[in-house]
């Protein structure tokens, strides 16, 4: 046992020693090779801040090289040629060589010539910028062709430390010694060791298993990650994307493919991208730890999306390597606070103007609570009431119980509340020695959840208006009983009057017929004109004042409407030609008799077409009439309908049409006359028929006047005629010789063949002077005297035969309807004047009223149905047909004349309007409208019309040209018509 203990011993023993030398020898080798290493270092780290001395030398001079090449003074300006790069390394050795003096002395001898280095590189940036040249100068006296002492001192100084590192890391044997020693005890303690190997095995193994779990654990953290609500990716220090989670896609539209190794600007806008370079760039230099900034980006899609980023900055090993951001979008967010920004906006604004009409309404406002407490009132409360907002906010009506009515308050306070509805009511207070009226609405204010929280009163101040209407009262009261003793004068004072203007009218009837020159027949017929105007207005009073006092009655007789309206309208075309206006009728078929009083429903016409043409300057002034059979076939209901284009009545004012003695504007009596009765009798008259009348609109601008009178049709007893029996009608104008002065070859065939068929004996002459000359060879009973004629015109040879004595009926009839033409001839001595077209049996009537076989107030002859018609075609030749009376050659030889000679006449239009000849153009236009009113074409007519006024009225000439054109148009149309006609025929 002792034997093998020995060995064991000493192996042990060896062992212990082979361990210990190890550890000794281990320990030594550890504390040089600690010694050895910090040297080393030591002159690693000297060698690379001399590197960099070096290298930022060489840098400045390779700055200046290129200033001095180029001229660019950027090459100055580099940032990596700062100060502190050259200062920073030689302080550093400086601290380094402590300890050494000979090391310190070479490390000042640097630090002079890089401060030195220094001094000239700001002197000649400074220099640079003031001049070029003088940089360029100082570069090259400043650099010799041999190093400088600043290079020389710096290749010496790294050569003494490449050497001090060679001398330390290279071989010797006595450094080798503990090495050998150490071999020859790790020999020694390999079996030792064998025993540990399996207990690094073991922790290799733990090791492992280590890194796995860990891997595990950072696969587990990515994941959660990518499962979690926000944006993840880092970026490189340059801003290129390093790594991107799944929800990236889904914020920016890209994969992460398509963002890997991509710059993260791609998704800014330019503006942006220079905000946040700066900011996450100042991040990095002054080692922030993490920003927040709000900021938009763009979509693959071009969508812009708010984003949220929270920026980390990534260090290895305490060296900045990049950037990890968190990113969450607040698109809605920035959209919510869009929108409440906006709606606090739109709150602020409202507020301003609910205080803004709190301040100036003249209406007293005030807002109470619940409880009936003030909570605000504006201005026009405080002046009111002498009670201030700091006096009454918070306080009730009971607090002020010589202001304000307390109890009536409460009351309507309470309804407004409990019952949540308006309230209005008139309220009376006193207020001093001054009694004031208003009229107050409350009404219930009520929050977001529809509950009522208060009231809102507006009190208005209607003292002015009760006193007024106290006025109004009276005065009507005043009125009413000035209104009947009006009404007593008027109906006494208008039979006073008719007296003796009945006897005025008598005798200036008597003395008309023993004047005997012209003059005093002019006087006695404006006498007898004005007393029958006078008359009228005297008739007017008192059928106003007999309706007013209850006695006037209507009569029942028979009457022919259809000639009553023919009648009262022939009365007044000549005054709606004179004003250049048309006059139209449009009526259905009314042949049966009527029983009821014609005289009041002629009355009634003429009031309301009166008017009409009074109060119409341009247009038309048209009377429609239709006819309603009642279920028993004995009641007709005729209703009216007036209707102009005049200056009409504002919706405002209808209600004062028809009211005693009154205008719609003062102004309209001293333009139009009147004395405003003629409406309000109207409708006095309507009304006593039991019939309504309504005032409308004109949808062609101007009024429509309706009204409709309920009357009995006449039934005659039917009567059987004996056989054979018959009457014989002679004609209208049978035995009379008459003289037509005419020109125009057409219109001289069409009253030919017109007073011929009518029986009369009708000679012709195409001048003034062949009429004047012919009236004395036959005992003419009526003379028919154009206008314009050749030689001489009408009017001349009119004043020539009144010159001579004559007093033969003489009747204007002329295509000329414009204003002043009727005066022009009733001045010249004619008795009558009639318009081209004539009616031929209204022609009839005014040659037998000019000749004394029949009275202007005698019923009119009852027209042919073509009269009546209201369609206008392009051309009407149904009035040339009448005047035919069927006759196929004479229609022809007519139709045929009128084409050859408008055709002729239109060219020579054509011709003077495009020479601007305006004179010739006027008389070419003057005989085309005459020739017009026998073929009736309607449109080229009014074209025409429209050329003769404009030439009158010397219109712009471009304006004339392009109407004449306009009718040129027209006119082909027209003779393609009657062409077609023709054919027919």
């Amino acid at each position: 046992m002792k034997k093998i203990s020995n060995p064991v011993i000493l192996i042990f023993a060896a062992a212990t020693v082979s361990v210990a030398w190890f550890t000794w020898s281990a320990w030594m080798s550890d504390a040089a090779s600690i010694r050895m290493n910090a040297k080393v270092r030591l002159t690693t780290e000297k060698i690379r801040l001399l590197e960099q001395v070096a290298y930022q030398t060489r840098a400045l001079e390779s700055a200046a090289r290129g200033y001095l090449i180029t001229g660019d003074t950027a090459f100055l300006m580099r940032e990596d040629l700062s100060e502190a790069r050259m200062h920073t390394p030689v302080e550093s050795l400086a601290i380094l060589a402590a300890g050494d003096p000979q090391e310190t002395a070479r490390i000042d001898s640097l630090r002079t010539l890089v401060y030195d280095r220094i001094v000239f590189s700001q002197y000649l940036i400074r220099t640079a910028h003031e001049s070029s040249v003088m940089a360029g100068a100082l570069i090259q006296t400043r650099h010799p062709v041999k190093p400088d002492r600043l290079t020389q001192l710096t290749s010496r100084m790294l050569a003494s430390q490449y050497a001090e590192l060679d001398a330390l890391t290279g071989p010797g044997w006595d450094d080798r010694l503990p090495f050998i020693l150490t071999i020859a005890g790790g020999a020694i303690a390999v079996t030792v060791l064998a025993a540990g190997l399996s207990g690094v095995i073991r922790n290799v193994n733990k090791a492992s298993k280590a890194e796995a779990k860990l891997r595990a654990n950072e696969e587990k953290y990515r994941q959660l990650i990518e499962d979690a609500g926000v944006t993840l990716f880092t970026s490189n220090r340059g801003g290129f994307f390093t790594y991107t989670n799944a929800k990236a896609q889904e914020l920016t539209g890209y994969t992460t493919e398509e963002l890997y190794h991509k710059p993260y600007h791609m998704l800014l806008d330019p503006a942006d991208h220079e905000r946040l370079r700066k900011l996450y760039e100042e991040q990095a230099f002054e080692g922030q730890r993490e920003t927040i900034e709000k900021f938009q980006i763009r979509r693959k899609n071009g969508e812009r999306r708010w984003v949220e980023q929270h920026v980390v900055l990534l260090r290895k090993n305490g060296i900045f390597t990049g950037y990890q951001c968190i990113v969450k979008d607040i698109t809605a967010d920035k959209e919510k606070d869009e929108r409440h920004e906006l709606a606090l906006k739109a709150m602020q604004e409202l507020n301003e103007r609910f205080e803004s009409v709190l301040a100036n309404t003249p209406d007293i406002v005030f807002i109470k609570d619940n409880a009936g407490r003030y909570v605000q009132v504006n201005n026009r409360f405080e002046t009111t009431f002498g009670i201030t907002s700091k006096q009454i906010i918070g306080r009730t009506d009971s607090d002020f119980p010589e202001k304000l009515s307390a109890e009536r308050s409460q009351v309507t306070d309470r309804e407004v509340i409990m019952a949540e509805k308006t309230v209005e009511l008139e309220d009376e207070i006193t207020l001093g020695n001054e009694t004031r009226y208003f009229q107050i609405a409350k009404f219930p204010l009520r929050d977001e959840r529809g509950r009522v929280y208060g009231l809102c009163g507006v009190a208005t101040d209607i003292t002015q208006i009760i006193s007024r209407e106290h006025e109004v009262i009276e005065a009507r009261r005043k009125a009413e009983i000035a209104h009947g003793r009006m009404e007593n004068f008027m109906a006494n004072m208008s039979h006073e009057l008719r007296t003796p203007l009945n006897g005025i009218i008598g005798f200036t009837h008597l003395l008309e017929k023993l004047m005997h020159t012209p003059e005093q027949r002019e006087y006695v017929k404006d006498i007898l004109s004005s007393a029958q105007n006078l008359l009228v207005l005297v008739n007017s009073l008192l059928d106003f004042s007999s309706i007013r006092a209850g006695r006037m009655h209507l009569e029942k007789s028979a009457f022919e409407p259809a000639g009553l309206i023919h009648q009262t309208l022939d009365r007044y075309r000549v005054r709606a030609s004179e004003k250049g206006l048309l006059l139209e009728c449009e009526m259905e078929s009314l042949n049966a008799s009527l029983l009821g009083d014609p005289t009041r429903l002629q009355q009634i016409l003429h009031n309301l077409i009166d008017n009409a043409i009074k109060f119409t300057d341009h247009g038309a002034v048209k009377l429609a009439v239709s006819a309603t059979t009642a279920d028993q076939e004995k009641q007709v209901s005729l209703r009216f309908s007036v209707s102009d284009t005049g200056i009409g009545i504002p919706e405002e004012m209808r209600t004062r049409v028809g009211q005693d003695f009154t205008q719609l504007d003062e102004g309209d009596i001293r333009k139009y006359g009147g004395v405003g009765l003629g409406l309000a009798l109207t409708r006095e008259l309507i009304a006593l028929h039991n019939g309504t009348l309504h005032v409308h609109d004109n949808p062609g601008g101007g009024t429509r006047v309706e009204f409709s009178i309920p009357y009995q049709l006449d039934v005659p007893e039917t009567i059987d005629q004996a056989p054979g029996a018959a009457t014989l009608l002679a004609p209208p104008l049978a035995g009379k010789l008459i003289l037509v002065a005419e020109d125009n070859q057409l219109n001289q065939k069409l009253a030919i063949r017109t007073l011929s068929g009518a029986g009369a004996i009708v000679d012709l002459a195409e001048t003034g002077a062949e009429a004047v000359r012919m009236y004395t060879l036959k005992p003419y009973d009526c003379i028919l005297m154009d206008i314009q004629m050749p030689e001489m015109d009408g009017l001349e040879a009119t004043r020539i035969i009144r010159e001579a004595g004559s007093g033969i009926p003489i009747i204007a009839l002329t295509a000329g309807a414009l204003k002043g033409d009727r005066e022009k001839c009733l001045l010249a001595g004619m008795n009558d004047y009639v318009t081209k077209p004539f009616i031929p049996k209204d022609l009839f009537q005014h040659i037998l009223v000019a000749i004394g076989e029949r009275f202007q107030d005698t019923a009119p002859f009852v027209p042919d149905e073509w009269e009546a018609s209201i369609v206008i075609p392009l051309v009407d030749l149904k009035y040339l047909k009448s005047v035919a009376e069927n006759d196929r050659d004479y229609l022809l030889e007519v139709l045929e004349c009128f084409m050859h000679n408008t055709s002729h006449v239109f060219n020579m239009l054509l011709e003077a309007g495009g020479t601007g000849n305006w004179e010739e153009a006027g008389r070419h236009a003057k005989v085309l409208f005459a020739s017009l009113q026998v073929v009736r074409a309607y449109p080229v007519t009014e074209h025409i019309f429209r050329i003769m006024e404009d030439i009158r009225n010397q219109a712009p000439s471009g304006e004339i040209l392009a109407n004449i054109h306009i009718t040129s148009k027209r006119f082909k149309e027209m003779l393609v018509v009657i062409e077609d006609e023709i054919r027919k025929i």
